[in-house]
């Protein structure tokens, strides 16, 4: 008899299951099982014998980099493949992206850098210390000790790099392991990941869009397939050898935000989101149902809204500070972007209050950019910073001390001596202007713990029979903030290729 669990309804009750994996690093392993087992009694239901309606050695629930990545290799490998897609095309957020991947040691980084001597080890112990001790160190090491072998695989496709920018800084990381590694092309992610969908259909994979997967169906305790949706009828597909969960994370999905990741909830009801509006979560859903751990949830992809700072080492931030309610900084504004970007979040919900971005008329923002702003409504200016603090309501006198601080670390030496920033150092003076910064999010961190072999993990610490994630639903190889471009892509080929290769040759 094949039992087949239900569809977890994390608006009915369900929230106890979905936080089963936080749970399990508070309480122990064993309490949240029982916890779990306790919330799914009464929802898997006995199915007959099931009918398939679409069989494959492997299945892939995911159409973005990660899914076409592991229906490349497992296509390659020789296994009937199949990817079910939920929307009516393929590339998810991946080709909505930048299009750009981190790697390190590759021929392109030697011949388009000064970094000779670039490694996987500093590459992976750069990504740990920004991680803030919260990543799993051999998921990490296993990534970046591929990276290299990503690069030359797309190369292989006819794909061309012909850039390689580096991170912004980060006070938590060792300059010394820094190196400039994120890869881009001429073609940007639309190139790569056509190219990708091309190899990997020529390679024999089956896309079937427009399919949404509902349930897991699980037999003997092993995950053999999926229930899904197609044209309003419910059908079912089958994983001779496995499912492979590539559905990214829980970018739109505000109830599943709202219990798991506070920034992306605040981001949903306050800025826009520009991944890919069918990443709803489902994959991490449906596996939760079965007691999947989940891992690594709070964190962001966000850019500052209007300053952009951090994007890069080789972009500079223009002469300008941020202050909160009380007038004065509160943190760095040139570090990478998303971890800029987290601490104006904490700041403006620890406050409840805006923070702005003080600066004068400059080369990135000339006057006539900074008044058509003001003509618009989203900045003011004033000729003192009292009568800009009146506009803004901070406290005059903390910002006008700001201000001078600012001007005279800038006048004696150039050094920043509150927070060691790199870039836009510089004098401020007026006419002044403020706006408001907050935020353009580029998707959520979080997903399924998976194991080197990208297998998911039970709350018990056991891998789940059959089921394995890659790329954004899986989770342990980006932490508490985004680290920098080209990590998403990065991990998404990389453990979308291997899963592909390690579920084929079972």
């Amino acid at each position: 008899m094949k039992k087949q669990l239900s569809r977890r309804d994390f608006l009915k009750g369900s929230a106890a299951v979905a936080a089963t994996g936080l749970m399990s690093s508070v309480f122990g392993a064993e309490e949240a099982t029982e916890a779990l087992g306790a919330a799914e009694a009464s929802e898997a239901t006995e199915a007959s014998t099931t009918s398939w309606d679409i069989e494959a050695d492997v299945l892939i629930l995911g159409a973005g980099a990660a899914g076409m990545s592991a229906g490349y290799e497992a296509a390659t490998a020789g296994a009937k493949t199949v990817i079910l897609e939920k929307s009516p095309t393929f590339g998810g957020t991946s080709i909505r992206s930048g299009g750009i991947i981190q790697a390190s040691g590759t021929d392109v980084q030697k011949a388009l850098t000064s970094y000779q001597d670039d490694t996987p080890e500093k590459h992976a112990q750069y990504y740990l210390q920004e991680g803030e001790g919260t990543l799993d160190e051999e998921l990490v090491y296993d990534m970046t000790a591929n990276s290299a072998d990503h690069i030359a695989w797309l190369q292989s496709l006819g794909l061309e790099f012909i850039e390689v920018t580096g991170s912004a800084h980060t006070p938590m990381a060792d300059e010394s392991l820094y190196a400039d590694r994120i890869h881009g092309t001429a073609v940007g992610a639309k190139g790569i990941f056509t190219t990708v969908h091309d190899a990997a259909e020529a390679a024999g994979v089956e896309f079937i869009y427009d399919t949404e997967a509902t349930k897991l169906i699980v037999e003997d305790g092993v995950v053999v397939g999926v229930e899904a949706v197609q044209d309003g009828k419910t059908i079912c597909a089958k994983g001779n050898k496995g499912v492979i969960i590539a559905t990214s994370s829980i970018d739109h999905n505000p109830e599943m935000c709202k219990m798991l990741n506070p920034n992306q909830y605040y981001d949903l009801q306050n800025s826009s989101c520009t991944s890919y509006p069918y990443d709803t979560g489902d994959g991490i859903r449906m596996a939760a149902a079965l007691g999947a751990q989940l891992s690594n949830f709070g964190g962001v992809i966000d850019l500052t809204g209007v300053t952009w700072a951090g994007v890069n080492r080789q972009t500079p931030v223009m002469p300008c500070f941020f202050v909160n309610k009380y007038g004065v900084r509160f943190e760095c504004e040139d570090t990478t972007y998303a971890l800029t970007a987290r601490e104006l979040w904490r700041e403006i919900t620890k406050t409840n209050h805006a923070c702005y971005t003080i600066c004068g008329p400059n080369e990135s923002m000339t006057k006539e950019a900074l008044d058509a702003m003001v003509e618009a409504g989203t900045a003011c200016t004033a000729e003192t910073m009292e009568e800009l603090a009146a506009q803004i309501d901070v406290d005059g006198a903390n910002l006008q001390a700001t201000l001078d601080r600012w001007n005279k670390d800038m006048e004696e030496g150039g050094k920043d001596t509150m927070f060691d920033r790199m870039t836009g150092l510089a004098p401020i003076t007026g006419p002044y202007y403020a706006f408001q910064e907050g935020f353009t999010n580029l998707g959520a961190i979080g997903g399924l713990k998976i194991n080197v072999n990208c297998e998911v993990q039970h709350v018990n610490g056991t891998s789940i029979p059959g089921l394995y994630a890659a790329g954004m639903a899986s989770a342990g190889w980006v932490g508490p903030f985004y680290p920098g471009s080209g990590t998403a892509l990065l991990g998404s080929i990389h453990f979308g290729r291997k899963a592909g290769k390690l579920v084929a040759e079972k």
